[in-house]
């Protein structure tokens, strides 16, 4: 399975304070998280990300610090999102060099 991103996909939390994107990008794919961008081409991210029967919880750091931290229910769209997202991480993590 290819693990480059070719299309944006959306994903806005459970209270809809927050929407996360994953969009394509000529650098690699990046995460937005309302206004902010994040490139995960970059080895400054850490994520925590669980999946069960009634809610998905997902926090993203970037350089040690909380950016995005939500709740969801389990519906299809936040399922894809989440399985984009690990499927661009673990990729990442084969090609992100220690420093």
């Amino acid at each position: 399975m290819q693990s480059d991103l070719h299309e944006e996909q959306k994903v806005t939390s459970l209270c809809g304070n927050h929407v996360a994107r994953l969009v394509p990008s000529s650098d690699g794919p990046k995460l937005l998280i309302n206004l902010e961008e994040y490139a995960l081409n970059e080895s400054c991210w850490d994520v925590e990300m669980f999946q069960g029967r009634s809610n998905s919880i997902l926090i993203f750091y970037w350089k040690g610090e909380v950016k995005l931290s939500v709740k969801m229910p389990p519906m299809p769209q936040i399922e894809a999102f989440m399985t984009r997202l690990y499927q661009i991480l673990t990729s990442k993590l084969r090609t992100v060099q220690p420093i």
